[in-house]
């Protein structure tokens, strides 16, 4: 992921923008930007293609949230389909 650039350091010249594949980063009033952070695949290309040394990568990319909710999120009570079924529910089912 695309830690920072330094606006000091950047020439605008514009060939981190040309190399980056998933248009992370932007050219805005000559000035290359961090325009889609979270698109970034930490390829390094934009680091490598900046000759003024403006461009910081940093080495991992920040781990993706969870695809489903995990123990952080607690059921509400009377909510939670377990308690439905292992509780009255059942019996009902049965009668």
């Amino acid at each position: 992921m695309i830690q920072r650039i330094d606006a000091e350091k950047c020439v605008g010249c514009g060939s981190c923008a040309a190399k980056c594949p998933l248009d992370t980063i932007r050219m805005v009033d000559g000035k290359a930007v961090i325009a889609y952070p979270d698109d970034c695949m930490t390829c390094y290309l934009c680091e490598r293609a900046c000759p003024s040394g403006a461009i910081f990568v940093h080495p991992f990319k920040e781990k993706l949230p969870p695809t489903f909710p995990g123990p952080q999120y607690l059921a509400v009570e009377g909510n939670d389909l377990r308690e439905r079924m292992n509780g009255h529910q059942e019996e009902d089912c049965h009668e």
